[in-house]
């Protein structure tokens, strides 16, 4: 019989490659007063997940060793802390659970109320667990570092991957007109997100692109920001969420790291609930095969997410 205080979880060690991530049985997570704990349903692999797992960003993030990766969650409270008043046992709910918290690779996982929304009624419970950081990631960045408007000019970098094709539906849904870089095999994928206008990496240098934007949203780590400031418009904003800005003009630039916002959170589910917004999953791995879909992620060519169950 298992102990009743004990769960399974994908744990990692010690830095390295895939092969660190190890099923095993640890504690239950202690609940805070303000905390929900969640029985597990989904999560998802997401290119942060693989840096921190490798070492990439310890002089930011460091670990402590042993670790449970996963900063997305979806499933179903089991129990509440005495300070939470929003939701109650049996609500299905998902979060982003942030770069410095984790967990959301194993049975359980402890969640502050403030992370926490009710999941999309038209979305299975699992799926959503793919929704949270790169749903929100494209949400704060068109909400609050570069608030667009009907009919903004906005350039998305990446748009084939997580957060690229959230962030061509809600920039959509908020009336912009949008072109996506992508390769050529994804073309078909940022249309039916929705982009009106593509240009295809592989035989359009961003040299010889005439238009300029009012944001852009550059989320391909390695790519050449400078190039970028030569496409914005006059008050134009130049969003990265990865790679380096320190030759940027800092009035023209931001770069972000998504925080966990319930309330941002419940604002993205309405545009998935009213059909402007859906995840795009690539594939779908069991949580014990998780090396597999780390492998799958650091190809760097995933066309939307890669989903987990926690089954």
């Amino acid at each position: 019989m298992k102990n009743k205080n004990k769960m399974h979880a994908i744990v990692m060690h010690s830095y390295g490659g895939p092969e660190v991530l190890q099923y095993e049985e640890i504690n239950i997570p202690h609940l805070q007063d303000d905390e929900v704990l969640i029985r597990v349903h989904g999560s998802s692999v997401n290119p942060v997940d693989c840096g921190l797992r490798a070492g990439a960003l310890r002089d930011f993030i460091p670990l402590k060793l042993p670790a449970v990766l996963g900063v997305d969650v979806s499933g179903e409270i089991v129990h509440t802390g005495s300070r939470v008043f929003k939701f109650k046992l049996g609500d299905s709910v998902y979060a982003y659970l942030g770069l410095f918290r984790n967990g959301g690779y194993a049975e359980f996982v402890a969640v502050p109320e403030k992370y926490l929304a009710n999941t999309p009624k038209n979305i299975f419970l699992h799926d959503a667990g793919v929704i949270p950081g790169a749903g929100l990631t494209a949400f704060e960045a068109f909400t609050v570092h570069a608030p667009i408007k009907k009919s903004s000019k906005v350039l998305i970098n990446g748009a084939a991957g997580g957060v690229g094709t959230f962030a061509i539906q809600i920039a959509k849904s908020m009336g912009a007109e949008v072109t996506a870089i992508c390769s050529t095999s994804k073309i078909e994928l940022v249309k039916y997100c929705g982009a009106d206008e593509i240009i295809d990496y592989t035989k359009t240098p961003l040299s010889t692109v005439e238009n300029t934007f009012d944001v852009i949203l550059n989320c391909v780590r390695g790519s050449d920001n400078v190039s970028f400031m030569n496409l914005l418009s006059t008050h134009g904003m130049l969003l990265v969420i990865a790679g380096d800005i320190s030759l940027l003009p800092p009035q023209k630039v931001v770069q972000f790291f998504v925080q966990p916002n319930g309330d941002n959170l419940r604002q993205l589910t309405s545009l998935i609930e009213g059909g402007k917004v859906r995840p795009i999953i690539e594939k779908t791995y069991s949580w014990k095969n998780i090396p597999d879909a780390h492998r799958h992620s650091e190809t760097g060519r995933t066309a939307g997410k890669i989903g987990l169950t926690i089954d």
